[in-house]
């Protein structure tokens, strides 16, 4: 007997069983019918779909460079998905060549969401000035987007204005410029 993978339970000889992945990501109250939409769970869907295994072998994928690498990055920065932050993440705290784990922070740049923010003091203390750069790179993207506020986290803006790398600090300096600009 063949275990059923979970994106699968949703396939039926039809198509996609719409209304039991709606109930399965929140966007169709199983007692009361109510519906709910939005990008929120169209993302989560597509993510369920996708099964968390393609996501961490997409974050894979892109590190490789393999042919399709940018529509793998696509994807994952469309869906942010939280198995994908938690690969790069993975990958960065592994033993794995410098090159890739520069590259997973990269990544983790345009794919993070909120949950990612603890990490940006990891990437920010890491020896590594790439790194550094790509950790106060993750922290724009995510006030820019506007899921974080850096009234969120001004430990973090503190330890970047006083950071030793001084593209660390300009660029701190650059997200509190435009974003004091930017609620006035």
């Amino acid at each position: 007997m063949s275990l059923m993978s979970s994106q699968d339970r949703f396939r039926t000889d039809h198509g996609i069983d719409w209304a039991r992945l709606a109930v399965a990501v929140g966007a169709l109250e199983a007692e009361g019918g109510q519906e709910h939409g939005g990008t929120s769970y169209a993302c989560q869907a597509i993510e369920t779909l996708l099964g968390e295994e393609a996501l961490a072998d997409a974050v894979d994928h892109y590190i490789a460079g393999h042919p399709g690498s940018e529509l793998a990055r696509s994807v994952l920065w469309h869906i942010h998905s939280p198995r994908a932050m938690e690969r790069c993440h993975e990958i960065y705290g592994s033993k794995a060549p410098l090159a890739s784990r520069r590259l997973a922070v990269e990544l983790l740049r345009v794919v993070a969401d909120a949950r990612a923010l603890p990490w940006a003091r990891e990437f920010l203390d890491d020896p590594d000035e790439q790194i550094q750069a790509w950790g106060i790179g993750l922290l724009d993207q995510l006030v820019f987007s506007k899921l974080v506020h850096p009234n969120d986290c001004p430990d973090l803006f503190n330890a970047a204005l006083s950071h030793k790398n001084p593209h660390v600090r300009e660029k701190a300096e650059e997200i509190l410029a435009w974003q004091s600009g930017d609620s006035e």
